[in-house]
């Protein structure tokens, strides 16, 4: 444990400090806010833009609305795995690209058909990287099955939340109806129910609509159709 000494010369330092002053430190620092909060992991690379992942992260995270934190691990596992995926298939698609434009055997260069030329050029670079490229593609398969087993459990955790939540909604109800035949007293929160009023009426509501379809008889005819 610091001394009361250590403690205020802790907070003098601290007071003085004016952060990071060299490109590297500032770098390190912007960062340091694109960490992953589990794993201490940088998200993204230097060179890469800071603001175009944060946007694809909101719209994920937007897409998937997670309501828990297992649910917000879950999309964040999401939204890293499909960016490292994307960056992945770039730089596959530059190893291939770079042979365009870097010198050629004699023999390619003398090809007087542009399109076979190219063709072979692209070849030629493609044979030159197939160690690199084939590493990622490798890695791209590893990044698909992560990626592929985190929407299933995501969406297998949604599923079981919203029955979870439904069959607490319909006992809350139950217990409501049952209340109001015995004149007793009903508060979903004292009960341990956490529903508005809205939505314990919503959901009466439901169960008479869908209770007075299936007393018709145009309903029993199509239900045995």
């Amino acid at each position: 444990m610091a001394s009361p000494a250590q403690i205020v010369s802790n907070q003098q330092n601290a007071q003085s400090s004016t952060g990071p002053r060299t490109p590297e430190g500032k770098r390190q620092s912007s960062l340091n806010s694109l960490r992953h909060g589990l794993t201490g992991q940088t998200v993204i690379l230097p060179g890469e833009d800071t603001q175009a992942y944060a946007a694809f992260r909101d719209k994920v995270f937007h897409d998937f609305a997670p309501h828990e934190s297992q649910e917000e691990i879950l999309v964040q596992t999401i939204c890293d795995t499909q960016w490292r995926l994307d960056r992945a298939r770039n730089m596959e698609a530059s190893l291939t690209t770079l042979a365009l434009h870097e010198e050629i055997p004699p023999q390619l260069a003398a090809i007087e058909d542009p399109s076979v030329r190219q063709g072979l050029v692209a070849a030629y670079g493609y044979d030159k990287r197939e160690k690199k490229i084939r590493n990622l593609q490798l890695q791209e398969y590893r990044l698909q099955s992560t990626l592929f087993k985190a929407i299933d459990d995501l969406r297998a955790a949604q599923a079981l939340r919203r029955a979870t939540q439904q069959s607490r909604l319909a006992e809350a109800v139950d217990t409501r109806i049952a209340c109001r035949k015995t004149d007793l007293p009903f508060n979903s929160a004292q009960l341990g129910f956490d529903f508005t009023d809205d939505q314990l009426d919503r959901e009466e509501i439901r169960r008479a609509i869908a209770s007075n379809r299936k007393s018709q008889p145009i309903y029993a005819t199509l239900t045995q159709l």
